[in-house]
């Protein structure tokens, strides 16, 4: 279980304060933690992962079957968050945090993917460090070792409404801590044994222009399509 939220409340209070210039998309925010579930896209060391915006960002995502109990309750969780803290008016929200995956075909899996993220520093400049916890419920340090995909366990942080103007509103979930049930390496890259195909050739390589550049899933090295989020 997560028994810290120490940052986590330090981060709302610099936020209320911050943020009481007119932005109080924190003012009602609320602590949770998700269910166990397949641990993706894991950027919480040094300065995280670049938004779309080019800023610093911690991220975190976890995978969890839409259909089961736990999944449907999350799901429910924020639902609820919404409609209860909505900005008066809306009628949309852009998004709620959470994202239904679907396959090639734009068929649903069953599964859905909590998206966290969180600025890699507090409103007073204070850097914010993303606490990581062993099965047990322990604090645990990963030293220079990373979170890769195919980890599983649970993401603790806060769910909080987000008012950007009428085209713009939705939930964000905050990232705070991570417990781990299954911890898998993340080393950056692959590496193989000398391989010879049937016919006794082997692939050397390509010249420059003939190498298309790979994509974020064929890096992964997983071998498959990932489900893709429905937007």
């Amino acid at each position: 279980m997560f028994e810290d939220y120490g940052l986590q409340s330090k981060y709302l209070a610099l936020s209320a304060k911050y943020n009481s210039t007119g932005d109080n998309s924190m003012s009602n925010a609320v602590q949770f933690k998700t269910p166990v579930g397949e641990l993706q896209w894991i950027f919480i060391t040094g300065k995280g992962k670049k938004d779309l915006n080019g800023n610093d960002r911690f991220v975190a995502s976890v995978v969890v079957d839409s259909t089961s109990e736990s999944g449907k309750a999350m799901i429910a969780q924020i639902d609820t968050y919404w409609e209860d803290n909505k900005p008066k008016g809306t009628k949309k929200c852009k998004s709620l945090g959470y994202k239904m995956l679907v396959d090639e075909n734009d068929e649903e899996t069953g599964m859905v993917s909590f998206n966290f993220w969180t600025g890699i520093t507090f409103p007073d400049g204070s850097a914010k460090v993303i606490k990581t916890f062993n099965a047990k419920g322990a604090e645990v340090s990963l030293g220079s070792k990373k979170i890769g995909n195919g980890s599983r366990g649970k993401v603790g942080g806060a769910m909080a409404v987000y008012d950007n103007g009428v085209a713009a509103r939705g939930v964000t979930l905050y990232l705070n801590s991570i417990q781990l049930s299954k911890f898998v390496e993340f080393t950056g890259s692959d590496s193989y044994d000398e391989l010879e195909d049937e016919d006794g050739e082997g692939f050397t390589g390509v010249d420059d222009d003939g190498m298309e550049a790979m994509t974020e899933t064929e890096q992964s090295g997983s071998g498959e399509t990932a489900a893709k989020p429905r937007l």
